[in-house]
């Protein structure tokens, strides 16, 4: 594993996830507001039983935001899928103590490889979702992994895809950190959310876009956590990234608000099987 990989940075016992989730809580409220998500459910054949891949599932971030707003008579049996042992076992944590959720499998593997190593799973989830796990993969490899998240959603079966924009900010980061650091010379862009709607489009799939825009504000007296959130945007632990954002982090500075404001552009992505 190396700096700068997904695998690398959510196996580090110390990447606070915590100030991270205080900063960018608004993606996961602006999201819920957006989308009726306990009312698309309930139109799942089986409501009481519905059959769950987290793709990315990360450390369960959403889930946490989603179960409050369920209600009665919805159930979620997950399968957890992430390449970061560490984000497996803290999101089947956090889907634990939360009353609509339960964890069947935990899966091991990188998102590029479910064709492979999940060949004969044919409509065996009622829903699948990548929330904002499709940033680190393989562009040349999404048209297997999208042709088979179709393959494996029941009929009627709802496919969200929760995806950066090209106008985010975690994209003018993570491209500056590209261009002018060692480590990311070696790395690729993160794919984008139009990336994944051409990509759909080729597969002949429907799908409705929600576009979501709001802002990441980190106070500018909070200098460790600002040099937290610039890690994380770019999945680099190593980088001194005060120092190194320095030539362009003047133009997230609002003086009146006292405060660095990062704005996002973010698409969630509906399609049905």
């Amino acid at each position: 594993m190396t700096s700068g990989s997904a695998e690398h940075y959510y196996d580090q016992d110390g990447w606070d996830v915590g100030s991270w989730v205080d900063i960018i809580a608004v993606e996961y409220t602006s999201l819920l507001a957006a989308y009726p998500f306990s009312q698309a459910l309930r139109q799942l054949t089986r409501p009481d039983r519905i059959r769950l891949l987290d793709v990315g599932c990360g450390t369960a971030i959403f889930p946490g935001y989603l179960d409050p707003t369920l209600g009665n008579g919805l159930h979620v049996e997950a399968d957890l899928l992430d390449i970061s042992a560490a984000s497996l076992v803290s999101a089947q944590q956090v889907l634990e103590r939360l009353p609509h959720f339960s964890v069947r499998r935990s899966l091991q593997m990188r998102i590029e490889d479910l064709p492979d190593r999940l060949p004969d799973w044919r409509e065996t989830h009622d829903v699948i979702w990548a929330i904002h796990s499709f940033t680190t993969v393989e562009l040349e490899q999404m048209p297997r992994v999208l042709a088979w998240v179709f393959r494996a959603l029941a009929p009627g079966g709802y496919f969200y895809l929760y995806q950066l924009a090209a106008a985010a900010s975690y994209q003018r980061l993570h491209d500056f950190y590209r261009v002018h650091h060692p480590n990311g010379a070696s790395q690729r862009p993160f794919m984008q959310a139009e990336e994944s709607q051409s990509l759909l489009d080729d597969l002949g799939q429907s799908y409705h876009v929600y576009p979501l825009a709001f802002e990441h504000t980190v106070k500018g007296m909070h200098r460790s956590g600002l040099e937290k959130y610039l890690r994380k945007c770019i999945l680099d632990d190593s980088v001194e990234a005060l120092d190194f954002f320095r030539p362009i982090l003047d133009e997230f500075y609002e003086p009146e608000r006292r405060a660095y404001v990062f704005p996002q552009t973010v698409h969630f992505i509906v399609a049905q099987a």
